[in-house]
């Protein structure tokens, strides 16, 4: 069997179109499930027309409390106050850009509608590359006003703006290639992947290229505009190409650089050298977002299991 061309192992980056008011992108980019079906609206933006800071409101909240002022990539973070004794059924808190000014409630990254005595949240951080905090709002006027600023959390960033992270494999054109690529804040740094047949022994190391593109890149739509529900920065991509592997070998590896620092060492194992040889894929595709929508975690857990107890060459993972 054949394989022609770059086979892709898993889409490199994804864009998160997130539409305020009608908020057709129904899972946050922070591992929030919003269900338009039962949760009420706090991105419905008309509400914050003629909101204000710091008018006097019914309930008072202290300042938001975070677990961790630093974070890494995909690590969690705790968000906690003290409970309003009278909150109204959408009162959220959502994460946002620190430059958002504070009278654009619905210019979040990500929300989370507050439940009755709640006291804590949860968010597992993407790195941005930018310095973010949560915020708390609630409506005035008996709950059918305007959205208002309540309270706000210390500053948050990343530990390392540099970090490396979305890390991803594609084959070459030859079956002795593999391409490593993933995505930093900076270009200024040559991006090297190390490798080698054993974790604590990377003995090769190979430097590589940097692109990065722009709003203006993008097609249309959202898209091309910058802000926090339409084009992030994407920071930028590196990508080395691995050369003259040995057929069906374990190679360990890590990427990144001295001055930025290293990713954890990962494990892939090159493809076999003859045609003949016999070649198992899994492929699949529109799973759902995990953890939030319910058939994705099962078939990450169905593929999982089979990685482990089959000698899989490749897994296709469409769209």
């Amino acid at each position: 069997m054949k394989l022609v061309g770059h086979l892709v192992l898993f889409a490199l980056f994804i864009v998160n179109i997130i539409q305020c008011e009608e908020h057709l992108y129904v899972n946050g980019p922070f591992g929030k499930r919003h269900l338009t079906v039962d949760i009420p609206s706090p991105y419905n933006c008309n509400r914050s027309i003629g909101i204000s800071e710091y008018l006097t409101h019914r309930i008072q909240i202290s300042e938001l409390q975070v677990s961790s002022t630093h974070y890494s990539n995909n690590e969690e973070i705790y968000v906690s106050w003290i409970p309003s004794l009278n909150p109204c059924q959408d009162d959220f808190i959502g994460a946002y850009f620190v430059e958002t000014p504070l009278i654009e409630p619905c210019s979040y990254l990500d929300f989370e509608v507050v439940q009755q005595s709640q006291s804590n949240s949860t968010w597992l951080m993407i790195n941005l590359r930018h310095q973010l905090e949560f915020r708390y709002f609630s409506r005035d006027a008996n709950c059918n006003g305007t959205y208002q600023f309540i309270a706000k959390s210390p500053l948050v960033e990343p530990l390392n703006y540099n970090e490396p992270v979305h890390i991803h494999l594609a084959f070459g054109d030859r079956n002795d290639q593999i391409y490593v690529s993933y995505l930093t804040n900076s270009n200024q740094i040559i991006p090297k992947c190390q490798y080698g047949f054993d974790s604590s022994s990377l003995n090769f190391q190979v430097s590589g290229t940097s692109i990065t593109y722009q709003a203006s890149d993008m097609c249309e739509g959202k898209a091309n505009i910058t802000g926090p529900q339409t084009f992030i920065n994407s920071g930028y991509m590196h990508t080395m190409l691995l050369q003259d592997l040995r057929p069906s070998t374990i190679y360990y590896y890590r990427v990144g650089s001295d001055e930025h620092g290293w990713s954890e060492v990962n494990v892939f194992i090159n493809r076999p050298s003859s045609i003949d040889d016999e070649v198992n894929l899994i492929a699949y595709g529109d799973m759902g977002v995990s953890p939030i929508q319910s058939g994705a975690k099962p078939t990450i857990d169905r593929v999982l299991t089979r990685v482990i107890t089959n000698n899989v060459t490749a897994i296709l993972h469409i769209g």
